[in-house]
Order: C-alpha cells, then sequence, then structure tokens
C-alpha cells in the first residue's frame, strides 16, 4: 500500500479514502481528486457494535478497496465524517444513533490498524466540504447544509469557513427543538428536530397520519420495522394521502426550521443532502411551503433551497475524502 503525504511542492496524490459513518450503515469509498467514486462498501454500523470489530471492518474494506484499485497509484489517507465527532479530542464521543457510548478514538484506530493517516470530523463537516469541493456550492462562501438521513445533521460554510464553534460542537441543529415536549430523542431531549424531519421521522409521521386519518393504504399493511422512507415514497408516487400527508408535513416542519437559519445568516443557498432527498418534489416542495408561510417578508426570495449535486447517497463519503486534498 503506497501512501504519500501532501508537502510543499508535491503533486496532489490521486486518491483518498472517504468514510461516512451512519445509524443504520456505515459507508466506504475510494475517491479521486476530481470527486470520482471508484469503489463503494458498506457495513452495518448496529451489527458490528464493538468498537475494536468495528474498526477492523472498516480497515478490511479500505485494505481491499486499494489492494483493487489503487496499488499502483498513491493513497493520501482517509477523511472519516461521523456524528457525535468531538473533534478537538478526535473521538466519536456523544452520537445518539449509534450503538457505541464509550468515545472512541476511530482516526487513531484506523490509523494503527492500516498505517494511513486519518482525520475524523464530524458528519456534516464532512458532507459541507464535499458539497462546496465537488457539488452544487463550487464558488459559493455562504451556505448551509442539512442531512437528511437516520438523524439530521447539519453544517455552515461561512465567510468561507467551516464554522466549529468554540467547543468543536457548533451546528447540532438536528437536537434544536421544533416542537415543545414533542417526540422523544435518543439523545434524552424531546421535540428534536430530527424525530420530525429524518428517514426515522417521517417513518413516526406516517404512523401519526394513520391514526387520524381514515381510508385504506398500503402503508397500514406494513410493519413499522418494514417501513422505510423508500417504501413511503414510493406510496406517494402512486397517490397514497397518508405518504403524501407525511411529506407534506416533514417538509413544513423542515421549512419552518430553515427559516431561522435564513434570518440569523443571510446565506447564498442552503443543500439538503441524504437520501431522504430522493422524495424530490414531494419534500422540497413543502419545504418551500413552510418557508414561505414563516419567513420574514425582507428575507423571502434570498435563499436558494437546493439539493445536493454529490447524490443523496455518497456526499459524505465524498467529503470525508475531500478533507484529504485542502486545496480543491
Amino acid at each position: 500500500m503506497k501512501i504519500e503525504r501532501m508537502n510543499q511542492g508535491l503533486r496532489p496524490p490521486a486518491l483518498a479514502i472517504g468514510i461516512d459513518i451512519g445509524g443504520t450503515t456505515s459507508k466506504i469509498g475510494l475517491v479521486n481528486q476530481h470527486g470520482q467514486l471508484l469503489d463503494r462498501r458498506a457495513l452495518d454500523t448496529q451489527v458490528l457494535n464493538d468498537a475494536k470489530q468495528f474498526t477492523q471492518g472498516l480497515a478490511n474494506a479500505v485494505r481491499d478497496m486499494v489492494k483493487t484499485h489503487g496499488a499502483d497509484l498513491p493513497v493520501l489517507g482517509i477523511g472519516i465524517g461521523a456524528p457525535g465527532v468531538d473533534e478537538h479530542a478526535g473521538t466519536i464521543a456523544a452520537a445518539a444513533n449509534l450503538p457505541f457510548r464509550e468515545p472512541i478514538p476511530l482516526a487513531a484506530l484506523l490509523h494503527a490498524e492500516t498505517g494511513m493517516e486519518a482525520r475524523l470530523v464530524k458528519d456534516s463537516t464532512a458532507a459541507i466540504l464535499g458539497e462546496r469541493a465537488f457539488g452544487g456550492a463550487k464558488g459559493m462562501n455562504h451556505f448551509v447544509l442539512i442531512t437528511l438521513g437516520t438523524g439530521l445533521g447539519s453544517a455552515l460554510f461561512i465567510n468561507g469557513q467551516v464554522i466549529t464553534g468554540s467547543n468543536g460542537l457548533a451546528s447540532e441543529y438536528g437536537h434544536s427543538i421544533a416542537v415543545a415536549d414533542g417526540r422523544e430523542c435518543n439523545c434524552g431531549q424531546k421535540g428534536c428536530l430530527e424525530t420530525y424531519v429524518s428517514a426515522t421521522g417521517l417513518r413516526r409521521t406516517v404512523l401519526d397520519v394513520m391514526a387520524h386519518q381514515k381510508g385504506d393504504s398500503p402503508l397500514r399493511h406494513i410493519p413499522f420495522h418494514a417501513l422505510d422512507a423508500r417504501t413511503i415514497f414510493e406510496a406517494a408516487q402512486s397517490g397514497d394521502a397518508i405518504a403524501m400527508e407525511a411529506f407534506e408535513q416533514t417538509g413544513q416542519i423542515l421549512g419552518q426550521a430553515l427559516t431561522g437559519l435564513i434570518v440569523l445568516l443571510d446565506p447564498e443557498a442552503i443543500f439538503l443532502a441524504g437520501g431522504l432527498i430522493q422524495a424530490g418534489s414531494f419534500l422540497f416542495d413543502a419545504v418551500e411551503r413552510g418557508i414561505e408561510k414563516n419567513l420574514l417578508a425582507m428575507f423571502k426570495g434570498s435563499c436558494k433551497i437546493l439539493p445536493s449535486r454529490l447524490g443523496g447517497e455518497d456526499t459524505g463519503i465524498l467529503g470525508a475524502a475531500a478533507m484529504m486534498w485542502p486545496s480543491i
């Protein structure tokens, strides 16, 4: 395995590894400096719930990809994006949707396993770096990224830099309160935004809508554990009233939440990323209605709401890899 560090005067290395740690699935990709994904692997986050086994699973995927695609090309290292990261300590410390409860120095563990340089940041930080390096935010200096997966992540790129905060904890917008005394969240609070706006939140909203609406729906015949965002989207496409209402409520709540970011930060754009954006107009139109209903008049039309151009599933991988090319 050939590893090349970026030093003054060296050409940028050809490849980097990007790892996106998710509450359901952890994705590993081999990426070149043009943002092309050469290989992609996945691990079930919840199955490998022992930190050592989890690290070894990631390391095995990294080694296999480099052996298959990068044996004759320089590989700079491994970028990792994960929820609940303490960037100052270099650990995954408090992720509500991960099975690990003790702080895990994942970058150090992967370095020990592979011998490769590894960097660990919040998943939302990785995603926003990817959007600016390879996606729709090229050339933008004031924008926001919201990731919609198992939970809701967020990141801010303001005045040309990622905002991390005084303690490295900035932009945990998914755990701002959207509904007072609302749904219980894995973080211990009630009413967090991600309990309403995420793949998990959408499933819970479907149950709420079914409890209050009459009429048949294919969703009524699916056990909750088997219900997922794709199934709900497909039902909405077929005109199912319950699925369409669930997306409407989800989008409206997100739109209302985004108005707070717009009046506070005055961004050029807010990008939505993650698997939930595959719902397209069912989600985006409802978000726009939520913004229009709640936004101060002087800000209307000032901020574009856009889908990530990196593809809902690969934003985190590409962003994590982009960390290894600071000049991109």
